[in-house]
């Protein structure tokens, strides 16, 4: 009688559980794919302003002008391992000639190569070797560069910073 007993209770659970499981499906699955959907719109739009917001200006080429910076070695952060790193980097500025202040900021630049590098050098000095040898933190370095040298001279007029030389060691 036991034996009954107990398979009588077993097979009850094994009913209640799968009732259950059926409400489950029924009643959960649906808020939750909703829920899904949601954050799959939520994420694409995301994506959407994350990339379209990092575009960087248009200057057709014949109003490109550029302003290069000699290449000069730069001491990197102290990363810990006692090795002293360097960097020799070479800049060069793109300038949108169509801009209402190219003239009179081409003319403060001509003999501005030592203030223009100085400005590289405060960003660069604060990166490792590691850091500095990676793509990502190469293009941060760039950026920064270009918004210090934007509020330095007041200007939209440079439009984008990129290395004609970098070498590590």
């Amino acid at each position: 009688m036991k034996k009954n007993l107990i398979t009588i209770i077993i097979l009850a659970l094994c009913i209640v559980n799968l009732v259950l499981n059926i409400m489950l499906v029924f009643v959960c699955m649906p808020s939750a794919q909703k829920t899904n959907n949601l954050i799959t719109q939520i994420a694409a739009v995301l994506n959407l302003e994350l990339t379209g917001g990092n575009a960087q200006p248009t200057v057709s080429l014949e109003n490109i002008g550029t302003y290069s910076v000699e290449a000069q070695v730069i001491n990197l952060k102290d990363d810990g391992s006692g090795e002293k790193h360097y960097v020799q980097v070479g800049l060069t500025l793109e300038l949108d000639m169509s801009s209402k202040d190219y003239t009179s900021l081409n003319t403060v630049l001509q003999g501005a190569e030592g203030p223009v590098f100085d400005e590289a050098r405060n960003v660069i000095q604060g990166y490792t070797y590691a850091e500095v040898t990676d793509q990502v933190t190469q293009e941060k370095i760039k950026k920064q560069i270009l918004t210090n040298l934007q509020k330095k001279y007041a200007t939209q007029c440079i439009y984008r910073v990129s290395f004609s030389k970098f070498t590590t060691q």
